[in-house]
């Protein structure tokens, strides 16, 4: 049991930063914060209203806090690493 839960937590702990290296690759300036116009390069349908929903602190910017809770939420769909 306990060695099938660390096969399973390495295998998402994998997934995980696939996705975080393509996301620190769309961070064009690498200020840490995703504008609407980085996101766009992944997402290009999102819209202002879509982007001000992702920015769940209000601070204008999102982070990658914010980018991995609309991930995990469904809000966004998780990037492909290829």
């Amino acid at each position: 049991m306990k060695i099938t839960a660390f096969v399973a937590a390495a295998a998402i702990a994998t997934l995980g930063f696939g996705t975080a290296a393509i996301a620190h690759e769309m961070d064009e300036d690498q200020d840490g914060l995703y504008s609407l116009a980085e996101l766009q390069t992944e997402y290009p349908d999102l819209t202002e209203a879509d982007y001000a929903a992702l920015d769940l602190n209000g601070d204008e910017a999102v982070d990658g806090d914010e980018l991995k809770a609309a991930w995990a939420d469904g809000r966004l769909a998780p990037m492909d690493d290829d």
